[in-house]
């Protein structure tokens, strides 16, 4: 299995195999977090104005997401993994956007699998990958607004690939760091520390966000390795 760590600024278009989105502070794993709490499909939605005409056509959906780290005012909450729970029922649809990583969906029409992927469902994303025996896994480090690197997309690109070798990385020390990162630092100052501990969790969760693509929107279920 050849396995590659790749950035928004590559060609996403053209990858094949398996991709797996990594948004770890936070798209990724509020998508986990609502999947884990028993949403329906969260549908992954590149641009607000798309987002907000979503939500007139399905009024009974959730409307979740972020610009600049915080939510839209009209809509019903933000891209909070901690606050999930809160913010949908379980089985209720949820329409989520954010800064980058439910944008990245839309340039992987070409990907044999999409799964979303996160430090919390880590063992059981290596199960899922294992289960494709794809030729290839592409590792896609979203970064900060898909603009710059993020430390802990890169580090969740790394473990994820020392996992998928068998190897078995020092998690604690990259916690420690990544604590004190500036994507940590951000959330703290954006009043969402407690994000934090969902986001720098290992194997907490059994299941893993698998992309479907198709109309209204792609979206996102829950996948049981």
């Amino acid at each position: 299995m050849e396995i590659d760590i790749v950035s928004p600024a590559d060609d996403l278009e053209s990858l094949d195999g398996v991709v797996v989105v990594l948004d770890i502070f936070r798209a990724s794993n509020t998508i986990l977090a609502l999947l884990a709490a028993g949403a329906g499909r969260v549908f992954l939605v590149n641009e607000l104005d798309a987002a907000r005409r979503l939500k007139a056509a399905r009024p009974r959906a959730a409307l979740l997401g972020e610009r600049g780290g915080l939510p839209p005012a009209d809509f019903d909450g933000g891209n909070s993994p901690a606050q999930a729970a809160r913010l949908m029922r379980p089985g209720q649809e949820v329409i989520l956007t954010t800064s980058a990583g439910t944008k990245a969906i839309h340039r992987l029409g070409g990907a044999a699998r999409v799964f979303y992927g996160a430090f919390a469902g880590a063992a059981a994303l290596a199960r899922a990958i294992e289960e494709c025996a794809p030729r290839r896994v592409s590792l896609l480090a979203m970064g900060l607004e898909a603009r710059q690197p993020a430390d802990e997309d890169d580090a969740a690109a790394w473990f994820l690939a020392q996992r998928l070798r068998g190897q078995r990385p020092d998690f604690a020390a990259i916690r420690r760091r990544l604590l004190d990162c500036p994507g940590a630092r951000r959330l703290r100052r954006l009043g969402q520390a407690d994000d934090l501990e969902f986001c720098l969790s290992l194997d907490s969760q059994a299941i893993v966000p698998l992309a479907r693509f198709g109309q209204p929107a792609p979206w996102a279920e829950a996948y049981r390795p």
